[in-house]
This record gives C-alpha cells, sequence and structure tokens, in this order.
C-alpha cells in the first residue's frame, strides 16, 4: 500500500473559546485526509490555534512531499522525515516570530537614530569573521573555494561535512595540508546519528586542529551532546535549531554544549538571543550566533554579536553578493566583519534582486 494525497481543509465552528494563557480563538482545526491506493482513508484533525489556513498550506506544499509514495504501515521513518525537515529545522514557526520581532528592533533604530548594537549595550564594532560554505564538497573543490575565501581576507572557514566519516576526514585533511594556518571548523548539521561515529569524528578533528565540531548530532539528544562534550578535546557547537530562552535554559543546564549558536531570525529574535547570549555568560559558556541566508538575516545576527561579551566570531555565507539582497553588503575588512553603523540594522535591501528572486 502507497499513499497518494494528503489533503486538508480548514473547519470552524460557530464559537470561540478562551483558555488559561492564550488568546480568545475561534473554535477551529484543520482535518487531514490521507489517500491510499487501495482506496483506504485515514483522517486526522488539528485543532483550536491561530494558523489554521498556514497549516493547510504548509501540510500540502510541504508535509504531502514527505509522505506521498510512502507505504503508511511505515509510520517511524515517515514520522522521522516530518520531524527532521519541518518542526526540528524547517517548519518556520521560530522563523515567523524572529522574523517579526527583528523588524520591529529595525525600526526602534531608524526612529532614534542608532544602530541596534548600540541600543543592546555595544561591545565591539568589528568582529573575526569565518567564511561558511553553503554546502559540502568534494576535497579538492573545498580546497578551491578555501582559497577564494582566503583570497577574500578570510582568516577562517567552515566546512560543510556529515559525508561518511572516511570522506569527512578526506576533506578536513585536504584544506589542512593546503593550508596549515587557516582557522577551521567544520559542521555536521546533525547527519550523525550514533554518539559513537560523533565521537570518532571529534577525534579526527583534533587531529586537524580544528577549532570547533558543530551539530554532530541532533540538538534534541541532550545526553548525547553532553556526553561526547566530556569526552571531546575538540569543542562542541550548536543550537542553531533551538527556540527560546527557556530552551536554551536547559541546554546549558544539560552542559551540551562549549558553544551555543542560537540564531536572533530563528531562535525567538534579537532580544531573545541577546538574553541567551548572557545566559551562557553566566554558565561560562560562548554564545557565537548561527547565520546562513540572506543579508537581512546576517545585519540582525551581527547586531547582536557586537554587543555580547562572549560572542567573539560571526558566520559569514560565503557565496555571490547578488544573494545577499543587499545594496551593499556587509563589509569584510582584514579578515573582520565591521557592524553597520547606519540607524536601526543599518542595511538597505536591493529592491530590484528582492524583485528578482520573489516566488511567483
Amino acid at each position: 500500500m502507497k499513499v497518494t494525497e494528503v489533503k486538508a481543509e480548514v473547519l470552524r465552528l460557530p464559537f470561540s473559546i478562551k483558555i488559561g494563557s492564550m488568546p480568545r480563538i475561534n473554535a477551529s482545526g484543520t482535518l487531514v485526509t490521507v489517500k491510499t491506493d487501495e482506496g483506504i482513508e485515514g483522517y486526522g484533525l488539528s485543532h483550536f490555534s491561530l494558523s489554521d489556513e498556514t497549516q493547510v498550506k504548509f501540510i500540502e506544499g510541504a508535509l504531502s512531499k514527505m509522505v506521498v509514495g510512502k507505504d503508511p504501515f511505515m509510520i517511524e521513518e515517515i514520522w522521522r522525515e516530518m520531524y527532521n525537515n519541518s518542526w526540528r529545522i524547517l517548519f518556520g514557526v521560530g522563523q515567523s516570530i524572529s522574523a517579526v520581532e527583528v523588524a520591529l528592533w529595525d525600526i526602534i533604530g531608524k526612529s532614534l537614530k542608532k544602530p541596534v548594537y548600540k541600543l543592546l549595550g555595544g561591545y565591539r564594532d568589528r568582529i573575526k569573521a569565518y567564511a561558511s560554505f553553503a554546502f559540502a564538497l568534494a576535497p579538492k573543490a573545498a580546497v578551491g573555494m578555501a582559497k577564494a575565501a582566503v583570497q577574500k581576507g578570510f582568516k577562517a572557514v567552515k566546512l560543510r561535512i556529515g559525508e561518511g566519516l572516511a570522506k569527512d576526514e578526506e576533506i578536513i585533511k585536504a584544506v589542512r595540508e593546503e593550508y596549515p594556518d587557516l582557522g577551521i571548523m567544520v559542521d555536521v548539521n546533525s547527519a550523525y546519528e550514533s554518539a559513537k561515529e560523533a565521537s570518532e569524528l571529534a577525534n579526527i578533528c583534533e587531529t586537524y586542529d580544528v577549532i570547533w565540531l558543530e551539530e554532530p548530532l541532533p540538538s534534541d539528544n541532550l545526553r548525547g551532546l553532553s556526553e561526547l562534550r566530556a569526552r571531546s578535546n575538540v569543542e562542541i557547537a550548536g543550537g542553531e535549531n533551538d527556540f527560546g530562552l527557556r530552551r536554551f535554559r536547559e541546554i546549558l543546564e544539560a552542559e551540551a554544549y562549549d558553544i551555543i549558536q542560537p540564531d536572533a531570525t530563528r531562535s525567538g529574535g534579537i532580544l531573545q538571543v541577546k538574553k541567551i547570549c548572557a545566559l551562557a555568560e553566566a554558565f561560562g559558556v560562548r554564545a557565537i550566533p548561527h547565520i546562513f541566508g540572506f543579508g537581512l538575516i546576517m545585519a540582525a545576527n551581527i547586531h547582536v554579536i557586537a554587543s555580547s561579551y562572549n560572542s567573539d566570531w560571526m558566520e559569514f555565507p560565503f557565496y555571490p553578493d547578488e544573494f545577499y539582497l543587499l545594496k551593499t553588503p556587509i563589509k569584510l575588512e582584514d579578515g573582520y566583519a565591521v557592524v553597520p553603523q547606519e540607524p536601526g540594522l543599518g542595511v538597505e535591501l536591493d529592491w530590484e534582486a528582492i524583485e528578482k528572486y520573489k516566488a511567483k
């Protein structure tokens, strides 16, 4: 038996409810119908939220692609794929909240004619930057990308790995042998589930003098991460897919990371991540925000980093300037990112590029 279709539609009863700290909401729900090639249909219903129409789009536009064609009896397989590719990483709730909050800070800064980092309590106006590669590369290509980064002035790079331990070592080794003095970080993006594999990878990283090992395990495996951190001589980093101050308190109390990596555009916004950085400082842990994607994401996070004592690096997405969607990209000088000094986030959107890349 195979799933052939996933449909969703909103149901709305003719009354509203108010429970606890919730706002008053319509008594509504999202009905899900799953069809199979044997004519059997299954139904599910979510209820009482503020996002029914959004859920419909998400279920039909995203989750359906992970379910159609699958054997409906393989629930563990299907659930894991939905979780790994939606709630844990790409669902968008945290991102949506964060984006609104960041826009408000931009307004505040512009209104007060001050860059946001000074409103947060400025600490630095230049930040060590590392070139963050967009995807895993073969060893030769990784060396070539590292060369391009060095030519642009970067003193450190982050390699994407998680391709299997043997391939991972080949990638790291090739770049290290070509650039003995280059700072190297590596990002696994939670590709490994096994603590044994993650531990072996940490040993490989130690051999090649890697600065930190990022997301060697999923961030919901706090026990595994804590045990790995205790054994590893290489710093363990992560947290880009976690949301909110309380979640990061749990992470810090579990001693899961040497470096936490909240993101102002994923973890709740600028103020929330500023609080998270301060909490990490109290635990004696560095907070180096995750940054990837567009220039506004860089801008939001650079202001947090520039106002946080325990944030000493900035992730700098390494791809063509056009993709930043800014009229003037954030400057890099001698390996340091220069904090924008204009009011608000301090950057100007390239509306021509934005029109070009709008989803049609």
